[in-house]
């Protein structure tokens, strides 16, 4: 399968060079089939990365995402009569869509880590500021929470499902724009722009129309959303802080 997107990105968890992309000449890679597997730290994408690749998932909670994503698509659509009512399907889809997201990230093509570390906030280490620990909170405890509670409390409030598409409106402006200004590929770009960002857009839409919120909801909303889009100028201060202590 050839995706010219994921080309040729090579990531090693213990390498303390920048994140950049391999660089390449133009020729198909090729592997030694009796060669011994890379060991896990290692995160290659080529041409071939379909039916070659060994991917550092930084965890488990990715691999459980990966299994969920079917599963909780197969749901929406055995259930798009109901999602279809009263406008459930601005929290219903959330989670299939950050499950989506999540395994584009860190499974496959995978390597969000090293890259939002080294090249989105210029660290020397694939794995600080930006924890696993940190990582977990913000994709399972936040993430998965805040989807959940969006779609259990749709007949009440749907604050908490609004608080989500400031989320997603966050992570697409974040994902599209820096691809758009370095013209490559990241991890999560293709599911921001094809899932998250109209999902957000039409999200925002419905619920101004059918579900207003009064202007403190709105303004609540407003401000986890943005709370989660800052925490990489915290990290990003918190590492220089650390530099400036050793240093």
């Amino acid at each position: 399968m050839d995706m010219p997107h994921v080309r040729h990105w090579r990531l090693t968890q213990n390498s303390t060079a920048p994140w950049k992309p391999a660089a390449s000449n133009g020729a198909k890679q090729s592997r030694n089939p009796l060669a011994p597997r890379p060991l896990a730290t290692q995160c290659w994408l080529d041409e071939s990365y379909a039916s070659n690749v060994h991917v550092n998932t930084y965890g488990r909670w990715p691999l459980v995402a990966a299994t969920m994503l079917v599963p909780s698509w197969s749901a929406a659509v055995r259930g798009r009569r109901w999602l279809a009512k009263d406008g459930r399907w601005v929290a219903g889809l959330a989670l299939p869509i950050l499950l989506s997201h999540q395994t584009e990230e860190w499974v496959r093509p995978g390597g969000f880590l090293p890259f939002a570390n080294q090249h989105l906030l210029g660290s020397d280490r694939p794995n600080w500021p930006l924890t696993e620990r940190l990582a977990f909170h913000i994709n399972v405890s936040v993430g998965w929470g805040s989807a959940v509670a969006g779609l259990l409390l749709w007949k009440k409030t749907a604050v908490p499902a609004a608080a989500v598409l400031w989320l997603e409106a966050g992570n697409a402006v974040m994902h599209i724009g820096m691809a758009a200004r370095e013209r490559r590929y990241n991890p999560g770009v293709v599911t921001v722009s094809l899932l998250m960002a109209p999902h957000a857009i039409a999200g925002a839409r419905w619920i101004a129309r059918s579900a207003p919120l009064s202007r403190r909801s709105r303004v609540a909303t407003a401000a986890f959303g943005l709370s989660i889009g800052a925490l990489p100028l915290a990290m990003k201060l918190r590492m220089r802080a650390a530099r400036a202590t050793n240093g």
